[in-house]
């Protein structure tokens, strides 16, 4: 997103068929009063007719006062397989960006790659575009730049556009980049890059010609997106998932301050601490609003979501401004991807309830479930997410391994619940050892236990075990009792 000189919001995002392809649309939208009412989208950006999907779109207001929509295009089977000259990073451009009616220019190519953050204007008055051509995809012949995170620059105002230089992730580490390109107050500039692990970061001394090899940053993060940008007050802006010193999933979406360059950081604005929120982005208001704007629950129920805040919000650590909101609506997708619609599990056998059993467990790991708790313990982003409300408070054993549940025996009989996904969602499920030791299907729609991925969608399985049963499984299923 981003803010046009009069305060009109623009965002963008990409969308069109049940996943990641060819049909991919990017489409754009305007708010008049800071992001309480959008409009529908406006202008779609789409390639008929071909395999070449359009995608990972992003916005910027330049230094003259225009806003730029940037988006990349490559084939359905990704620019390392089939390049055509079509694939690369791609802009149209606003001069009037504060009328909903903008014009806007003929769509131009720019660069190899795709750009899925700002642009910034340094002190030298260059533009520089953050395009990146995957290293974790193959090289091909046709492409003019080699695989890294690039600085792409434009010393005219963006009527032309030249690679500067690059960082390149390890490729056994490397993912998409989605790096963020920030100039310190002594004049190098600091590269950040999203990578398998988290967040490594790069540093050039030279105007961005030449970079350090990229290192692991210290600041925890899972491999996901997110944003640094510096405001007018000349502090920094961090949007990432968790604290500064916390790993977590695609979870605590949450805002800080820096007045140090990046030294250290303050406050800590939580903008939605639900699972499922990802790709923040954002700009900042000349009043010193800013603006941040991401996903929530992209396959469920796909909204794009924004919050509405100042520097005061940060540091207090909740909103005191008058013009702080949050979780503001900018967009919901209402059709239905088939592959993500729950089975109503129609037959299966009413819910039994009644006393729970205990286990000998043999120092397995138990906990409360409940919304937002580790599943499992090697795997710290799989938290509980959705489930049936009956069995909330209910005690789960959580396994070292989701492939592992170890050996239970039965001490005193009860009811025992076992969520694991059906044969046609996931292959690793244990519904067949579930029917062969006496348990049934209960009558309940299917839930996404974690994540967003359809392999997680689960269906509960019930049996009133005796004492002196065991139960032990190899691949995943969570016990609850």
């Amino acid at each position: 997103m981003t803010v046009a000189p009069n305060g009109r919001l623009w965002a963008t995002w990409y969308t069109a068929d049940v996943g990641e392809g060819p049909d991919n649309i990017v489409v754009l939208a305007s708010s008049h009063d800071g992001g309480k009412t959008w409009t529908k989208p406006l202008l779609a950006v789409d390639i008929p007719n071909t395999p070449i999907r359009a995608y990972d779109p992003s916005m910027w207001t330049d230094p003259e006062g225009n806003v730029w929509l940037f988006w990349a295009q490559c084939h359905s089977k990704g620019e390392g397989d089939i390049w055509d000259g079509r694939s690369g990073t791609w802009a149209i451009v606003t001069k009037n960006p504060g009328d909903e009616n903008a014009e806007w220019s003929v769509p131009r190519r720019l660069c190899d790659g795709v750009m899925m953050c700002k642009p910034i204007a340094d002190s030298k008055g260059r533009w520089l575009l953050p395009s990146t051509v995957w290293n974790k995809d193959p090289e091909h012949p046709k492409r003019t730049l080699p695989p890294g995170a690039h600085i792409v620059a434009s010393e005219d105002k963006g009527k032309t556009w030249t690679s500067l230089g690059y960082s390149t992730v390890p490729k056994n580490d490397a993912t998409f980049d989605e790096h963020n390109i920030v100039e310190m107050k002594n004049g190098t500039f600091w590269m950040t890059h999203r990578t398998k692990y988290g967040i490594a970061e790069s540093h050039s001394t030279d105007g961005g010609k030449t970079w350090t090899e990229p290192r692991p940053s210290l600041y925890q993060h899972p491999s996901a997106r997110f944003f640094i940008r510096r405001l007018q007050s000349g502090n920094l802006l961090f949007v990432k998932h968790g604290a500064i010193d916390q790993k977590t999933g695609r979870s605590h979406l949450q805002a800080f301050l820096s007045d140090d360059d990046a030294k250290s950081w303050k406050g800590g604005l939580m903008l939605d601490e639900r699972n499922s929120v990802s790709y923040p982005d954002g700009d900042q208001d000349k009043d010193g609003t800013i603006y941040v704007i991401y996903d929530w629950e992209r396959y469920k129920d796909k909204e794009i979501l924004m919050a509405r805040f100042t520097e005061e919000d940060v540091l207090a650590g909740k909103i005191v401004s008058p013009k702080g909101a949050l979780r503001l609506l900018v967009n919901k997708a209402t059709g239905i991807n088939p592959r993500h619609k729950p089975a109503d599990n129609a037959d299966g056998k009413p819910l039994l309830t009644g006393d729970a059993p205990t286990f000998d467990l043999q120092n397995a790991e138990t906990d409360t479930f409940t919304r937002n708790v580790k599943l499992f313990g090697d795997r710290e982003s799989y938290l509980l997410k959705d489930y049936l409300s009956h069995l909330d408070g209910k005690t789960f054993i959580r396994s070292n391994s989701i492939r592992n549940t170890g050996l239970m025996t039965c001490k005193t009989p009860g009811i025992v619940y076992v969520y694991t996904p059906l044969p046609n969602r996931n292959k690793d499920n244990i519904v067949d050892y579930l029917l062969q030791n006496g348990f049934d299907k209960v009558a309940s729609p299917e839930v996404m236990l974690f994540g967003d991925s359809r392999g997680n969608f689960a269906t509960l399985y019930q049996k009133r075990i005796k004492q002196g049963e065991t139960l032990q499984f190899g691949c995943w299923g969570l016990i609850v009792y």
